[in-house]
């Protein structure tokens, strides 16, 4: 976990050294233990780091390198994440003359676009975000993870391109911009896409890379590219062996995960998934929440059963009504964007309790969008489990006039605001009809859509305290594998992520593979608050609109940021 900024001169020299100093200080909570800026005339390039692996190495934030001859630095890396694969990559580099003075990753990905370019990204198992800045060649070069787990955001002004880890980090050198509040926004609850809550900054996607030329005080445009894909990364799976298939990637995904120089927990939760990476990855502890109202929001009991059986030292967080009024600002405040999400909160106890003890978690973020693993999906697949009936053969027609095509059922689900369906329509589409089968479609929409919004949830607690979250099921191959594989290994019999739980069969209890009531990562804030709404205990509404209020008087009040700078 890092922090990343920079800033690009468009025409002549940046016009205050400092600029880059200030982005840095407000980001300084991603990265404790160094920090550090590379000038030119034209361009500044800075990092805050939070050390995980090469604890003690110097001139790794950012990472400056002289190619073997040059007068001045040729190269200057910036990076947030971790390339897990590094230590094949450096063994493959260095049989090929590549020389490195440090353990690290970060100069493992350097040498990577020394050896190989752009095309270095092909090679890269892990999450990221990086601008590079390749002086030869007269080019920055930015790029994200294929899930977006890391964050990086940019923009412009008439002067200057800008891009940071964090949207505050940018808020401290433009003017404050109008709020970009769309019917996407409203019907989601959640940001998609490149677009944020703040006209004119920017995502920059997940899989997605972004080249600028003209380093020197001439910026000559920027290129925008997609660079990965999992609709293009499909393979065969041999049914006989899938099961099969996914524990060994698993296994193999949460070896990579357990490489670093500091300790390491994970967030265990007693559901399925964190469970199952406890059981392979053995962590020395485990961090659960703890809210006392009932199996609707409590699951301590079978967390507790998962400690205890993978031997693991348990700290059991129980946040209170008194903690979520007191820490809902500093919530929204690092989150940039209000979430429509219950479990902002939560995270955020979780990650506050979890630094005192290791610097890294695991988690297991991404599961249930990769392997069909949410309770709603059951609702479109068993509409569609209706075509199938012989007596209705030949009645699709009557079926679809009766509930919807597919594409209308989800949209509809998915639909949390007073806007059209066909607004989010619009927004589903392009992805849900990537995949004929339902359960990858829907699935595939969510891994484009709503997981970056929940990655952003989890990046941003983890970072308000210097922490590092890793989601071993978020390894590139796993990505791939999930949607290669017939859908019936997903959903079946109603049964929903049937073949992570085939592989759990082999690694847990039976009482918590067996169990019926699992919940997602929920407080109880509508019960404290008194919150109702049209969708039942679980509305967000009420929430929503608080977060709403309480982020315009944060981030909509200038003197904030410019206090900052």
């Amino acid at each position: 976990m890092c922090g990343i900024a920079g800033l690009v001169s468009k025409a002549g020299p940046l016009p205050e050294r400092g600029a880059i100093d200030v982005m840095l200080h407000a980001e300084r909570h991603r990265g404790p233990d160094d920090t550090g800026a590379f000038h030119t005339p034209h361009l500044a390039l800075g990092m805050v780091r939070l050390s995980i692996l090469d604890l003690h190495s110097p001139n790794l934030c950012p990472l400056v390198y002289t190619r073997p001859g040059a007068a001045a630095p040729t190269h200057v890396l910036t990076y947030n994440g971790e390339i897990y694969n590094y230590v094949e990559l450096r063994e493959e580099l260095s049989a090929h003359g590549h020389v490195f003075s440090t353990t690290s990753d970060s100069e493992v990905l350097l040498h990577a676009w020394l050896a190989w370019g752009e095309a270095c990204l092909e090679r890269f198992n892990g999450m990221f975000a990086f601008a590079l800045a390749d002086l030869e060649r007269d080019v920055l070069f930015l790029a994200r993870d294929v899930a977006g787990e890391k964050p990086l955001y940019w923009t412009e002004t008439s002067d200057a391109f800008l891009f940071a880890s964090e949207i505050k980090a940018l808020l401290t050198q433009v003017p404050l911009p109008e709020i970009n509040s769309t019917d996407e926004f409203q019907a989601f609850e959640y940001m998609t896409g490149e677009d944020t809550l703040f006209a004119g900054i920017y995502a920059l996607r997940p899989g997605h890379k972004l080249t600028l030329r003209g380093l020197r005080g001439e910026l000559r445009g920027r290129r925008l590219a997609e660079y990965w894909n999992v609709a293009d990364q499909l393979q065969d799976v041999d049914p006989a062996r899938a099961v099969d298939q996914l524990d060994e990637l698993l296994q193999d995904a949460i070896k990579l995960r357990l490489r670093a120089d500091v300790p390491l927990g994970l967030y265990l939760s007693g559901g399925i998934d964190s469970s199952l990476i406890a059981a392979i990855a053995r962590p020395q502890i485990g961090f659960s929440i703890h809210f006392p109202y009932g199996a609707k929001y409590d699951e301590l009991h079978y967390a507790r059963l998962v400690a205890a059986a993978v031997g693991c030292e348990h700290v059991v967080v129980s946040p209170t009504r008194e903690d979520f009024e007191r820490h809902l600002d500093d919530v929204l405040y690092h989150l940039d964007m209000p979430v429509g999400s219950f479990s902002a909160f939560p995270l955020y106890m979780l990650a506050r309790a979890a630094r005192e003890h290791v610097k890294i978690v695991l988690s297991g973020e991404g599961v249930d969008e990769l392997f069909s693993g949410y309770t709603r999906y059951l609702l479109p697949w068993h509409d569609q489990l209706t075509y199938k009936q012989d007596a209705l053969r030949n009645y699709h027609g009557l079926l679809d006039f009766y509930y919807g095509k597919p594409l209308d059922r989800f949209a509809r689900l998915l639909n949390r605001g007073a806007v059209s369906d066909d607004v989010v329509k619009s927004v589903v589409a392009p992805h849900f009809q990537v995949f004929s089968d339902l359960r990858h479609a829907m699935g595939y929409t969510d891994f484009k859509l709503m997981l970056v919004t929940l990655l952003h949830m989890e990046d941003r607690a983890a970072a308000a305290f210097g922490l590092e979250n890793r989601a071993p099921f978020l390894d590139k191959r796993l990505i791939a594998f999930a949607f290669s594989i017939p859908g019936d290994f997903k959903i079946r019999a109603l049964v929903t992520k049937w073949i992570v739980k085939e592989v759990a069969r082999r690694h847990l209890p039976s009482e918590v593979l067996e169990r019926k009531d699992k919940q997602g990562l929920i407080a109880p804030i509508n019960v404290w608050m008194n919150f109702r709404g049209r969708r039942g205990e679980f509305d967000r509404d009420g929430y929503n609109k608080l977060c709403m209020q309480r982020w315009l008087e944060l981030f909509f009040q200038e003197q904030r940021f410019r206090a900052q700078a």
